[in-house]
């Protein structure tokens, strides 16, 4: 059962979600989802995403590194997950590198 916090997060990465093209249902959202891999945002997505949700929260998103996420080579993402949302936003910052 998911706390107010992590519901308000996953609230606001729904509208974030494309629907896939063969299945046409968006998919389905857990603390493992991937801003990056599993739902394949682009940075300039993502950076969006996150000052909606970091202002929400009173977090910076200057903190966060796209770069660790988003690198030049493809193959080398760190996953940036839900999971991470939620443990910076309770802790009151950004907690990974």
């Amino acid at each position: 059962m998911l706390d107010t916090t992590e519901q308000r997060i996953y609230e606001l990465i729904k509208p974030w979600c494309g629907r896939s093209w063969l299945t046409r249902r968006a998919p389905e959202l857990t603390g493992e989802t991937s801003l990056n891999i599993t739902l394949k945002m682009d940075p300039e997505d993502t950076a969006e995403l996150l000052v909606t949700l970091f202002s929400e929260f009173g977090l910076n998103p200057d903190d966060v590194d796209l770069s660790v996420y988003y690198p030049r080579r493809r193959g080398q993402e760190i996953p940036l997950t839900i999971d991470m949302l939620v443990s910076s936003v309770r802790s009151g910052k950004w907690l990974y590198k």
